[in-house]
């Protein structure tokens, strides 16, 4: 039996490598590399290179994760979030609502790291397409994930635990490869259509709806607007910032839909409300 579940999960870290080198290798090369839409909107070749990449990370992260979460809930938790900070938290909130103990310290952990990983993730995301961006997002992304950092220290000798293995599934399918395309060319468009009619605050809105979606996508969106100048660099780092901010307060409904203790949930809200404080505060500073 665990052999058999060793070559499943060898075959299917093979079928997600065939799968990205179809991605990278034979369909981004045909694709055109010039705007398909008369408004100047999409160009695929540019759009497929940003999946690509995010794809990758989401593998390379994948593997780490299968690799080490065996070592306990804390590398689910911070792995898991590089992959997936959504499906991390429905994953280790089912686990939660199983165990009988406070399970508050525990539920402070484990979402935090996943928000911390998710920090790193957008930022990355942002310094591979425009490292100028970056620049004006990593100290307000620095400061949360210092704040977040923080609370877990202070929380961490009353949640040791170990789960075992996070069952999280590849992130490389044809059908989640769909699915990232398509809200990563939502936002894009949305976003350029924005930025055209209301200006630079119209684009920052649609970063906000779009970290309660997917702040991967918006980062790549923002990354890639801001490359080809749509956007200016300092729009696409605190569009970065509050796609991130939005995705980390998106979280707590996911866990109290599935733990089910108001008290857990209060005491969850007031930190990440204060670890969004920090990043607000750290950007009033920085861009006064």
């Amino acid at each position: 039996m665990l052999r058999g579940n060793a070559r499943a999960r060898v075959a299917e870290r093979g079928s997600s490598a065939v799968l990205l080198g179809l991605l990278a290798f034979v369909v981004y090369p045909v694709l055109p590399d010039y705007a398909i839409d008369p408004w100047g909107l999409i160009n695929p070749r540019e759009a497929w290179l940003t999946i690509v990449v995010i794809a990758v990370l989401g593998f390379v992260n994948y593997v780490l994760l299968k690799l080490f979460s065996s070592r306990g809930l804390y590398y689910s938790a911070l792995l898991g979030g590089l992959v997936n900070s959504t499906a991390t938290i429905a994953e280790l909130a089912g686990f939660l609502k199983n165990q009988k103990e406070n399970i508050a310290p525990l539920a402070i952990v484990i979402d935090l790291l996943t928000i911390v990983a998710m920090f790193l993730r957008n930022l990355l995301i942002l310094a591979i397409f425009a490292r100028a961006a970056a620049v004006n997002a990593a100290v307000p992304l620095a400061a949360m994930s210092l704040a977040a950092v923080a609370c877990i220290w202070l929380q961490r000798k009353h949640a040791q635990t170990d789960i075992g293995e996070l069952k999280l599934s590849s992130p490389l399918s044809l059908s989640k490869v769909f699915k990232f395309g398509f809200i990563f060319l939502v936002i894009e468009i949305i976003g350029t259509v924005g930025q055209r009619y209301l200006g630079h605050f119209g684009f920052l809105l649609v970063s906000v709806i779009g970290g309660l979606v997917s702040s991967a996508s918006t980062a790549g969106a923002a990354a890639t607007l801001a490359m080809h100048n749509k956007i200016t660099m300092q729009t696409a780092g605190l569009a970065t910032v509050l796609t991130s901010m939005a995705s980390a307060l998106s979280n707590l409904p996911l866990l109290h839909q599935q733990i089910r203790q108001w008290p857990v949930t209060r005491k969850l809200t007031l930190l990440s409300l204060g670890i969004v404080a920090v990043g607000v505060v750290s950007m009033l500073s920085e861009w006064k």
